[in-house]
Parts: structure tokens; C-alpha cells; sequence
């Protein structure tokens, strides 16, 4: 196995694992096995256990900034909305481990490497200014805390297995378009926009 192949293994069980059991509960032998490997690789790739962390979080955060656009939306308001809800929604459906880990990591604050909640800090300005752009009179606090209430939403959705979450709002035909469609409802009631 090239040296590649060795850290994106170590990466892709960091997020699983990590996600799991957070990072106090992860153990280097459990990482290096999940991993194909051993703890000296480990250790040789990333430092060690925190590092590995750190990398995963990273890792994250690039893959989220990849599925985020760099640029504001043009268009109507509704369409923007749409648009936005889409793209966060498909993110968080098909990288459960990813929000779980994003989820953990607050969760498990004070039991884990320090100093990378600063990773987010772009991804909360993008959103911050589409926000803006569609409700310039609300306060950047204000805007904030609802971009953050509804990524927290989409989280609790995203995390939840299908078959359950399913069952849990009543079984609907197409389970996914109703979530997308009830995201979307909440984003334009949030922003206090008309339907």
C-alpha cells in the first residue's frame, strides 16, 4: 500500500471512528485496524492520535467547502433557497459520518484537541453572506444563529437511519423530497419570506 493510500485509509476510519465513539472512546489500535495498518503508521502520518484528529476535522471541512458554492447564488430569493437547501441537504444525506463527527466534536468540547472549531470560520461567512443578501436588515448575530439553527437541523435529520426517520414522520412515499421540502418551508419562514 503506497504512503496515499496509507493516510487516506487512516483518514476514512478517523471519520468513521471518531464519529462514533468521539474521540476520548477511539483508541490508536482501533484507528491503525480500521485502518488496514498499524500504530507506527500511524504515528508516522500524523503525529499520533491527535493529529489524526485534526486531519479528519480538516478533511471534513475541505469536503464540505467542496459542496458549498464560492460564490453567492443569483437569483430570486425562493430559488437561492432552494438551491442552498439542496446542496445541504444532499451533503449531510450522503456523509452521515461527516455531520455525526461535526456533531460529536461539539459534544465531546473539553475531551479533545483544542482549536478547531476555527475550520469552520469560512464556511459560516459564505453562509453568513448569502444570508445577508437575502435579509440585509438582520444582524450578523442574528444571521448566525439562524444559519446555525438550521444546519443543526439538517444535522438531527441527516443522522437519524432512514428506515427510522421514516417511520418517525409517518412513513412518507418519498421521504426525501418531504425533508427537502420541509427544509426549504423553514429556511423561507426563518428568513421571514413569503411563500
Amino acid at each position: 500500500m503506497s504512503s496515499d493510500e496509507t493516510r487516506t485509509r487512516f483518514l476514512d476510519a478517523a471519520l468513521r471512528l471518531f464519529a462514533e465513539h468521539g474521540y476520548a472512546g477511539t483508541s490508536t489500535r482501533m484507528l491503525a485496524s480500521e485502518a488496514g495498518s498499524n500504530v507506527a503508521s500511524l504515528a508516522y502520518h500524523f503525529g499520533g492520535k491527535e493529529g489524526l484528529y485534526r486531519a479528519a476535522l480538516l478533511r471534513l471541512h475541505e469536503d464540505l467547502g467542496e459542496a458549498t458554492p464560492a460564490a453567492i447564488p443569483i437569483g430570486a430569493p425562493a430559488e437561492i433557497i432552494e438551491q442552498i437547501v439542496g446542496l445541504a441537504w444532499s451533503f449531510a444525506r450522503d456523509h452521515r459520518d461527516h455531520i455525526r463527527l461535526l456533531i460529536r466534536n461539539v459534544l465531546d468540547r473539553g475531551q479533545h484537541v483544542e482549536g478547531v472549531t476555527d475550520q469552520s470560520a469560512p464556511l459560516l461567512a459564505r453562509a453568513d453572506a448569502i444570508v445577508g443578501l437575502l435579509r440585509p436588515d438582520l444582524s450578523s448575530t442574528r444571521r448566525r444563529m439562524l444559519i446555525m439553527g438550521v444546519m443543526h437541523t439538517v444535522a438531527r435529520l441527516a443522522i437519524e437511519h432512514p428506515d427510522d426517520l421514516g417511520v418517525m414522520v409517518g412513513e412518507p412515499e418519498d421521504l426525501d423530497a418531504e425533508i427537502r421540502a420541509f427544509l426549504v418551508d423553514l429556511v423561507r419562514r426563518q428568513l421571514g419570506l413569503p411563500e
